[in-house]
Order: C-alpha cells, then sequence, then structure tokens
C-alpha cells in the first residue's frame, strides 16, 4: 500500500484500490496482482522492455528478476512466461524453461516463440520427436514466415528431422 508517508495512514487511493472486496477477488484469482495495484499497461510495457534489454546484454539475472515480477503481476500473459523462460534457456537451466513455456503455451496457444524456445528445450533434452512437434507448430503458427524466429524454427525442425532419420536408418541396420 502507498500510504502517506507523514501519517502512516492509508491514502484515499489505497482506500478504493484495496477495499474488501477487491482484495477478497485478488485472493480468488478473479483479479490479478497488476490489476488490484492498478500498474498500468503501459508501465507494465516498459518494464518488460527493461528486462528484454537486461537479457540482451546477458544480464540474465536481472531479466529474470523482472520477468518473474511481470509474471507475479500478471500470470496470464504468455509474453512474460515466453520471455522468462527464454531467460532459463539461455542460463541452460531446461527444466526451469520448459516449465514457464509449457505455462506461456497454455495461456496462449498460439505464442509461436514458446514454441520455438520449447523445442530446443526439448532438442537439447534428447526428446528430437517432440522438439520437432513444436518447430512445425511454431511454422504453422507463421506460414508466411513474416517472425525471424519462424526461419529459426524451419532450420532447427529440419535437423531434428534429420536427426529422427539417422536414428531409423541405424536402427535398420542392426
Amino acid at each position: 500500500m502507498a500510504n502517506d508517508p507523514n501519517t502512516s495512514k492509508p491514502t484515499e487511493y489505497d482506500k478504493v484500490l484495496y477495499t474488501p472486496e477487491r482484495v477478497e477477488k485478488w485472493l480468488k484469482g478473479e483479479l490479478t496482482l497488476q490489476q488490484l495495484t492498478a500498474i498500468t499497461g503501459p508501465e507494465m510495457l516498459q518494464m518488460a522492455i527493461i528486462g528484454f534489454r537486461m537479457y540482451e546484454q546477458g544480464r540474465f539475472s536481472d531479466a529474470k528478476t523482472v520477468f518473474h515480477g511481470l509474471v507475479t503481476l500478471d500470470p496470464k500473459e504468455s509474453y512474460f512466461l515466453t520471455a522468462l523462460g527464454a531467460v532459463y534457456l539461455a542460463e541452460d537451466d531446461l527444466d526451469q524453461a520448459k516449465h514457464f513455456l509449457d505455462k506461456s503455451i497454455a495461456v496462449n496457444p498460439k505464442e509461436l516463440a514458446a514454441f520455438v524456445n520449447r523445442g530446443e528445450v526439448n532438442l537439447r533434452q534428447g526428446k528430437v520427436l517432440e522438439a520437432a512437434q513444436d518447430f512445425m507448430r511454431a511454422v504453422e503458427l507463421d506460414p508466411e514466415t513474416k517472425d525471424p524466429l519462424t526461419m529459426r524454427a524451419k532450420v532447427l525442425a529440419a535437423a531434428a528431422l534429420e536427426t529422427i532419420e539417422q536414428g531409423q536408418k541405424a536402427k535398420k541396420k542392426k
């Protein structure tokens, strides 16, 4: 709460935001923390931009902190979940990366970046068939290859399929 610094009493703003009814809705999951605290969409976007810049600079721990905060504020925004998964992927924490990418896809089954990143997680974990499926889903979501991630998905899908084919040929030789 943003209490009045001079009196430690709740401000009028707090009295409106943190009514028992609003807090109860938040506790029931009917409001996100973002909605309860009245953080605006542009403020959330600004935080996401800062987190993305940290990610680009290789400041993964800082980026992770930002995106964990954003996920806490709005767990229904797939981009924040995808970004957090990408940070964990960059740190080679594949289990955590997959966890957040799975959540992102559950929230938004059309989150292309989540499929590409989860495909990479699966590929690194040796789950080649699952990886190929994720890459193919990403390509299906962007058949005209408008997003640069789709080209990455196509290249990785081809590599995954080649690995599957090599595995099948090796089995036949035995």
